[in-house]
């Protein structure tokens, strides 16, 4: 069944009427036992709410529905995207080749980039004599502190 046929169905006006009465019957009831205090005031509300209320609204229209967009793809275009996409995948799949993967050979390879590998240059000369009073000092000061008597 339609949205529109049922909210509107003679059955659904029957048992909203029939709700509706039984809601108003135990309304004072309900209300009483709901409310602990007194019921508010308008000076009690606050004044932008007071304000919200007496401002007149304006209700949508049907002619405040906006156009319908132009710059929205056809269904066909989105298939076609959707298609070249697909299309572009398998090609690039079969261009891959086989994708195994095997860890032979790695000995070789090690060797190989063990030829190539070339010793970085020392940073400091060994006859630098600055370095050799560095490494005194650090080795004093590496020293623990003497034992108290």
């Amino acid at each position: 069944m339609k949205a529109f046929a049922r909210d509107f169905s003679m059955t659904a006006a029957v048992s909203a009427s029939l709700w509706l009465g039984a809601l108003v019957a135990a309304g004072p009831a309900v209300s009483a036992q709901s409310c602990a205090g007194p019921a508010p005031t308008l000076s009690t509300l606050p004044p932008d709410l007071l304000a919200a209320a007496a401002r007149v609204n304006t209700y949508p229209t049907f002619c405040s529905i906006p156009a319908r967009p132009t710059d929205v793809r056809a269904a066909g275009a989105f298939r076609s995207a959707v298609v070249d996409t697909r299309v572009a995948g398998a090609d690039l799949v079969a261009e891959d080749g086989d994708s195994s993967f095997s860890l032979n050979g790695t000995d070789d390879f090690a060797a190989a980039a063990r030829g190539e590998a070339v010793a970085p240059p020392p940073m400091t000369t060994p006859e630098d004599a600055g370095t050799d009073a560095f490494i005194n000092e650090m080795r004093s000061r590496a020293t623990p502190p003497p034992r108290p008597r």
